[in-house]
């Protein structure tokens, strides 16, 4: 198996992973676009985000992402507050609905772990998270970032 057989085998497994924890947790509706919505609204759920901020940050037209909002809103993934800075705006926050969603987030990558800390010796381990360490440092993620979690997305054993 060469070196993209193997990568785009890993992305099916960890997007396998995610719709198994998608379907057993209740979430299962959402398409990728409104994942990559949600993740975009999860990097600022200490603080919110403005409507203008989110489709800057989505690389799409202010229309859009309202429509994508209300979508969500409707749908119990975000709520809308009063920003403080600008009264004529609103901050938008991620639910707790949709905060269980990067609750999840770290189970889905210990089983990725786990699978590797099984078919790989520590050295092997070590080697394959310095290589992907240095592969994905400068990867173009565009202006999308994933959020960063509170917790790191797994633990060595």
């Amino acid at each position: 198996m060469d070196l993209r057989q193997s990568l785009q085998r890993l992305e099916w497994h960890l997007w396998n992973q995610w719709r198994e924890q998608a379907r057993h947790s209740g979430h299962l509706d959402l398409t990728s676009s409104e994942l990559q919505y949600l993740y975009t609204l999860l990097a600022w759920d200490d603080k919110g985000i403005r409507l203008t901020e989110l489709a800057e940050c989505m690389q799409v037209s202010k229309a859009s992402a309202s429509t994508m909002t209300r979508k969500l809103e409707q749908r119990g993934y975000l709520s809308r507050q009063p920003c403080v800075e600008d009264a004529r705006a609103q901050l938008l926050i991620p639910s707790a609905k949709a905060l269980s969603l990067k609750q999840k987030e770290p189970m889905i990558y210990q089983a990725a772990l786990q699978h590797f800390e099984q078919a790989l010796s520590a050295e092997e381990l070590q080697q394959l998270a310095c290589l992907l360490d240095k592969a994905c440092r400068d990867l173009d993620l565009g202006e999308f970032y994933p959020p960063q979690l509170s917790q790191p997305p797994y633990k060595h054993n």
